[in-house]
């Protein structure tokens, strides 16, 4: 029996690690992450992954946005393949290899939310102004990907990988590049995933695929258990925040339990003047 729960927990890892795209296990990625969204995430001790049909860019599911046909012999003539069904099951979530990004800062942060909790005494300050402003999260891949992968026998398969960037050129090239797509269909599919236009590049993207078997119920959203929040090593605050500001973050990620030695603000506006002689 021993031996039997040994072999099962190999092929487990062995698949897992397919699974994660030559991703070094050991490397950090990060999530610049609005503190409306970081407080039930801890509160709750649960990851939430959405579907990408919810993402902003109108380019992304650029492949399942495709017009697909095969050929009906009986109509003699081709018909329309709808992928309504797959990209309705098909979720992920972004995280960066970007430790630290101006853009990303001003991207996730509200910055007139910054503005009125600077300008604010401590008392004063808006609670909804707090909740928009963003705080940056450090996982190891490895302790991130444990979160979402439990195996491809659940009817789900999950993947983890780096975002290749493509021109626009680039990416019309890959798909008219393509094999029998009819065999290969759940695999370009999810390679697709896995590019972005070069515009984006800034990101340093890496992303979580999660593609749900259509004949299972589709699910507004995902949550996976964190059974250990330690796993969050680092809660890094907006650099723009002034001292009234990041005290009152402090506190509100204090108050769900975050430990306080974790907290920290980024150093990207701190600027030391260096003595010179003239």
């Amino acid at each position: 029996m021993i031996f039997f729960n040994k072999k099962v927990m190999t092929e487990f890892d062995f698949f897992k690690k397919q699974r994660m795209n030559g991703l070094d296990e050991q490397l950090y990625v990060y999530k610049y992450i609005k503190l409306k969204y970081l407080i039930p995430l801890i509160e709750n001790k649960k990851l939430r992954i959405d579907k990408v049909s919810e993402w902003d860019d109108p380019y992304e599911n650029f492949f399942l946005k495709s017009n697909f046909y095969t050929y009906a012999s009986f109509y003699k003539k081709n018909i329309q393949v709808h992928t309504d069904d797959i990209r309705n099951r098909t979720y992920g979530q972004s995280w960066t290899m970007k430790e630290e990004s101006d853009a990303m800062w001003r991207i996730y942060s509200n910055n007139d939310d910054i503005k009125n909790i600077n300008k604010d005494d401590i008392k004063s300050i808006n609670e909804d102004d707090i909740k928009n402003i963003a705080v940056r999260i450090r996982i190891k891949i490895d302790n991130l990907f444990n979160i979402v992968y439990t195996s491809d026998e659940c009817m789900a398969t999950t993947s983890i990988g780096r975002i290749n960037y493509m021109t626009d050129d680039e990416i019309t090239n890959w798909m008219q590049g393509l094999g029998n797509i009819n065999s290969e269909f759940p695999k370009y599919a999810e390679q697709s995933l896995f590019i972005k236009r070069m515009p984006f590049a800034h990101e340093e993207e890496v992303r979580i695929i999660i593609s749900k078997d259509t004949e299972t119920p589709a699910e507004e959203f995902l949550l996976y258990d964190i059974p250990d929040l330690n796993v969050i090593e680092d809660f890094t605050l907006d650099p723009r925040l002034e001292e009234k500001g990041e005290k009152k973050i402090i506190q509100k990620l204090e108050d769900i339990g975050v430990d306080s030695h974790k907290i920290t603000k980024s150093s990207l506006y701190k600027f030391t003047p260096v003595d010179l002689k003239i």
